[in-house]
């Protein structure tokens, strides 16, 4: 048999064979442009100068939407947001939450127009619009070390039970923490140098913390004020945040037993909540648009009605009707009456609020 080299049988073989390569290599090529393409993309996506310019970029309804679907807002939670934006101009609100202080002091400035223009329903929308907010973009900042707390944070100590004292820090040194010791602690009360404490701080957004440290010694400030110098410590660790944000306002109030009639009109129910007229003494210790604790001198039971009355904001006087959830008796014979409300006026709770989140400052 003859040789087939030559043949056009091979010709065409070859021919094939050279396109395949041809189209590998251009294939190759596609792929390897495609990718510096999209390095480049990839790059200028993630530079400095994209991401000032997003962020500097006008908030849109997209953004707004975005916003309001992480944070499942209402549709008027949402009209509030758009409406802050709208009025402020601000740049891109998707980058804004992030911020505690910029956002806060947008919804406090939101806050006093609708004050000015006594929009209580608007107030109302407002703050439930910070809440949700504030819940799913305040980062939690991690604290190390007690040398990177702020001076004049306020650590609360409780020495029994029933008794917490508010302790402000005047210095925070590489020494130790000094701590400025209130009247109302009693000399037997005070740990002991060396004394292992645990105490209480918050942030300013309100985040609570605990510090595990030990009493080094006690000693007079430059004004003959009673201090506590504590050691550093590393044993820092976050506490859960209360579902309503208090404030503490230690203000005298005037409280009342409650008669609790339950009438028929109709098919409903409606309670009516009556007061007695013999009015007792008590002291508001700290209070949030739930409800507060009370100081008193009877000895309470829980699970009773109460019609407390008094500056529940420190500077207007309004009222509330609550139920006692829980009594607690102090060492000193005192008790507190933790208190939830069941029925308030939404302008009380609004300026307790407003109050709470420091707007009316």
């Amino acid at each position: 048999m003859g040789s087939i080299s030559g043949s056009p049988l091979q010709a065409r073989l070859e021919v094939n064979v050279f396109t395949i390569i041809l189209i590998l290599a251009a294939i190759i090529v596609l792929i390897s442009v495609v990718y510096f393409i999209s390095r480049l993309i990839t790059g200028y996506l993630n530079s400095p100068e994209y991401l000032e310019k997003k962020k500097n970029r006008p908030t849109s309804a997209g953004d707004i939407n975005e916003i309001a679907t992480r944070c499942s807002l209402a549709k008027e939670e949402k009209d509030v947001l758009a409406l802050i934006c709208k009025a402020n101009r601000t740049p891109n609100i998707r980058f804004m939450v992030h911020d505690y202080g910029t956002m806060h002091d947008l919804f406090k400035e939101q806050f006093l127009v609708f004050d000015r223009e006594g929009n209580e329903v608007g107030k109302t929308y407002l703050f439930a619009l910070q809440k949700k907010v504030f819940k799913v973009f305040r980062q939690q900042i991690l604290i190390k070390n007690s040398k990177n707390i702020a001076v004049n944070t306020i650590f609360t100590l409780t020495v029994a039970k029933g008794f917490h004292h508010k302790l402000n820090m005047v210095d925070n040194n590489n020494e130790a923490i000094i701590l400025d010791i209130p009247q109302t602690i009693r000399s037997e009360e005070f740990p002991k140098p060396l004394e292992k404490i645990n105490l209480i701080f918050e942030l300013e957004d309100g985040a609570p913390y605990n510090l595990e440290t030990r009493v080094i010694r006690y000693q007079t400030g430059k004004n003959g004020e009673n201090q506590m110098a504590i050691v550093h410590s590393d044993k820092i660790s976050p506490l859960q945040k209360r579902e309503q944000e208090r404030a503490e306002i230690n203000v005298p109030c005037a409280f009342h037993s409650v008669k609790v009639l339950v009438e028929n009109e109709g098919k409903k129910e409606k309670v009516r909540y009556i007061p007695s007229e013999k009015a007792y003494e008590g002291v508001i210790e700290d209070i949030s648009t739930g409800g507060c604790r009370l100081i008193a001198k009877l000895p309470i039971k829980a699970d009773q009605h109460i019609y407390i009355d008094g500056l529940l904001n420190k500077k207007q006087r309004d009222h509330a009707i609550g139920t006692i959830v829980r009594t607690t008796k102090r060492s000193d014979g005192i008790f507190i009456l933790h208190i939830r409300f069941l029925k308030i006026d939404v302008k009380a709770v609004n300026r307790i609020q407003a109050m709470v989140s420091k707007f009316d400052d």
